[in-house]
C-alpha cells in the first residue's frame, strides 16, 4: 500500500512540533499519532500504521527525528530545521531525491549550515514547481520600525551573513525584526502549544495576541539594535494592515516556503528615546545606512549601499519619510541658503543669490570655527579627527558633545546668533546641529584655479574647500573638478587675470551657466563663482 498525497498530507500537518528560536517541542507517542491519523482522515487503523510506519522509515532515513525518542516509539524532531525538511519531502514526496544522512547532522552545528540549507532549498524549490506551487511550511512575524529623520529612512545592516541568502539581495533592512517566543503574551494566557501554533501556518491565531506580539517584537528589537530603553517608547502604532506574502526564503538552515506577516510601526519617542538613538547612531555608524523613499524603491542609496525590501513591493502603506520622522531639535530649520563667515570680519549672507542680506556678528575666530565645522557636518563632508568627547551622527547632522566645556561655548555661541536673528545652532540634550539646509562657505574658505587647456575652447576648474579646524574637530580639505563651456569658462578664466570685459558682454550666459553646474558647486559648498557687485562682475571663490 502506498499512502496517498492526501495522506501524506494529513501526516504531515499532524506531525511534532518544534519552536524556531526556544527549542520548544512536541513529543508524540505513535500510538497517539496513528489515532491522530484516523480521526484526521478516517482511513482505517490498518491502513493508518502501515502509512505512518513509511512515513516513519523516510524521516530515519533522513535523520530528521531524534533518535533516542524513536526507540522508544515517541516521535519527536532533532531540531527546527529538521522538521521544515520532512513537511517539505511529504509535501513534494512525488519528486525529492532522498539521501541517507549521518546521524546528527541536524544539530545546529555552523559547519553544516550549508549543507543543511542546500538540502531543503533544494526540496522546497521542487515543491515549489508542483501545481499546488508554494505551500507555506514555516510562518515567520515580522515588526518594522519606518524611522525617518531630514527625509530619509534608517536602515540598520543585516545580521545574517551574505552567504546564506541568494544573491544577497541587500544588505540593510528596516530597524525591526521577527516575533519569537519571549515576545507572546504570558503563559498564562498562551500554553507552550499555543506558542507553537503562532509559527505554524496551518494554524488560525487570536488577533489580539498578533497586535500584543508584534507591539512586543518592535520593542525588543529596537532596544537591541538601537539601544532604545523600553522607558522610552511613547509609542509605537501600527501602520496599516500587516503586509502578508509568501516566499521561499530563509537565513543560513531555515529556507523553506515562509508565509511572512509583517507590520510597519510609526514610532514616537519620548526625549530619552532621541537621544538614545542619536547615541548609538553616532556610536556605531557602520551599522546604519540612510535611503529616500525612491532609493529604497529602487534598492540602492547614493552611496551604493543596497536595501532588501522586498516585501514593500507586495504591498503596504506609502513610503513617507514626513509621515515617520522623528522629531528631534527644532522641526523648522532655516531653509533660506546661507553662508558662513570665514573669519570674524566678514558677515553673514542669507537668502537667494543675488538679494543676500548680510549679517555682522561679533564672533571670535573660534566661533567662527565651529560654525564652519558643523557646516561640514551638516553637509556630511568627510572628517578627519574628533576633539576628546565628540562624537558625530552620520548624514544627519548632530554632533555628541560630552564636553561640559565645549558645550557652554555653544550654547553663547548660539545666544549670540539668535540675538542677530539667526538661531543658527540646534540642541537636544549634548547634541548640536547647524539649523541651515543649505550652508555654503564663504569665499574666504574656498579657492580656485582654472587652467586654459585649449587656447580658449576649453577650461578647466579645480575648486577645493580648505582643511577646516576648529576646537571640536577637523574636516578635511574638499576637492572637485569641472569642465566649463566656453563662455563661462572664459569669462571666469578672464577675471582671474583682472579682465572683467568677458564677463561684462556675456553677464547673463554666465549666470545661466552657473545654474547648470549647480550641483557641483554644491558638492564643494560653493554659491556661486562670479557675483555682481553694483553691477561690476567678480570672483566669488578666492585664488
Amino acid at each position: 500500500m502506498h499512502p496517498t498525497p492526501d495522506l501524506l498530507t494529513a501526516i504531515s500537518r499532524l506531525l511534532p512540533r518544534i519552536a524556531e528560536e526556544s527549542g520548544d517541542r512536541e513529543e508524540i507517542p505513535e500510538a497517539e499519532l496513528i489515532q491522530r491519523l484516523i480521526d484526521a482522515t478516517s482511513v482505517g487503523s490498518e491502513e493508518a500504521r502501515t502509512a505512518l510506519g513509511i512515513v516513519r522509515r523516510m524521516l530515519q532515513a533522513l535523520s530528521v527525528l531524534d533518535e533516542s525518542r524513536l526507540s522508544s516509539d515517541v516521535w519527536a524532531f532533532a531540531s527546527f530545521p529538521a522538521s521544515l525538511m520532512a513537511r517539505s519531502v511529504l509535501g513534494g514526496l512525488g519528486v525529492a531525491e532522498f539521501r541517507l544522512l549521518e546521524p546528527g547532522f541536524w544539530n545546529a552545528s555552523e559547519y553544516l549550515v550549508d549543507r543543511q540549507r542546500a538540502l531543503i532549498k533544494r526540496s522546497e524549490e521542487l515543491r515549489a514547481a508542483l501545481p499546488a506551487g508554494l505551500v507555506p511550511i514555516r510562518r515567520v512575524w515580522v515588526s518594522w520600525a519606518w524611522i525617518a529623520l531630514d527625509g530619509k529612512f534608517l536602515m540598520v545592516r543585516r545580521e545574517d551573513p551574505a552567504p546564506h541568502r541568494d544573491g544577497s539581495r541587500g544588505q540593510f533592512v528596516f530597524p525591526g525584526g521577527r516575533v519569537c517566543n519571549e515576545d507572546l503574551p504570558e503563559l498564562e494566557y498562551l500554553t507552550p502549544s499555543q506558542c507553537l501554533d503562532f509559527f505554524d501556518p496551518n494554524m488560525e491565531i487570536d488577533p489580539s495576541h498578533i497586535r500584543y506580539a508584534f507591539s512586543q517584537a518592535v520593542r525588543r528589537e529596537l532596544r537591541e539594535e538601537l539601544e532604545i530603553p523600553n522607558n522610552a517608547f511613547e509609542a509605537e502604532i501600527p501602520v496599516g494592515e500587516p503586509i502578508h506574502y509568501i516566499a521561499l526564503e530563509g537565513a543560513k538552515s531555515a529556507y523553506s516556503a515562509t508565509e511572512y506577516h509583517i507590520q510597519p510601526f510609526k514610532v514616537a519617542l519620548k526625549d530619552a528615546g532621541k537621544t538614545a538613538l542619536l547615541r548609538c547612531l553616532a556610536a556605531h555608524p557602520e551599522r546604519f545606512a540612510w535611503f529616500t523613499a525612491e532609493e529604497l524603491a529602487a534598492g540602492a542609496n547614493a552611496a551604493g549601499a543596497k536595501a532588501f525590501v522586498d516585501a514593500i513591493r507586495q504591498g503596504g502603506p506609502a513610503l513617507d519619510p514626513d509621515a515617520f520622522a522623528i522629531p528631534i531639535g527644532n522641526t523648522f530649520p532655516l531653509k533660506d541658503p546661507i553662508d558662513i563667515p570665514g573669519k570674524p570680519s566678514e558677515p553673514f549672507a542669507v537668502g537667494i543669490a543675488g538679494r543676500e542680506r548680510q549679517v555682522h556678528v561679533d564672533l571670535d575666530d573660534d566661533e567662527i570655527k565651529q560654525l564652519n565645522w558643523l557646516a561640514a557636518v551638516r553637509r556630511g563632508d568627510d572628517i578627519e579627527e574628533l576633539a576628546i568627547g565628540v562624537s558625530i551622527v552620520s548624514s544627519t547632522g548632530w554632533a555628541l558633545i560630552e564636553n561640559d566645556h565645549a558645550l557652554a561655548e555653544l550654547r553663547t555661541l548660539a545666544a549670540k546668533l539668535d540675538a542677530a536673528g539667526l538661531p543658527l545652532l540646534d540642541f537636544h540634550d549634548r547634541a548640536v546641529r547647524l539649523n541651515a539646509l543649505t550652508p555654503y562657505f564663504s569665499r574666504s574658505s574656498l579657492s580656485m584655479e582654472i587652467q586654459d587647456e585649449r587656447r580658449g575652447k576649453s577650461y578647466r576648474l579645480n575648486l577645493s574647500r580648505h582643511r577646516l579646524q576648529s576646537p571640536l574637530g577637523i574636516a578635511s580639505t574638499k576637492e572637485a573638478s569641472v569642465y566649463l563651456p566656453e563662455v563661462l569658462g572664459n569669462a571666469i578664466y578672464s577675471l582671474d587675470q583682472g579682465d572683467l570685459q568677458p564677463a561684462l558682454d556675456n553677464i547673463e550666459s554666465v549666470k545661466r551657466m552657473q545654474r547648470e553646474i549647480r550641483g557641483f558647486l554644491d558638492s564643494i559648498g560653493a554659491r556661486l563663482l562670479v557675483r555682481q557687485v553694483d553691477g561690476v562682475p567678480e570672483l566669488a571663490v578666492g585664488r
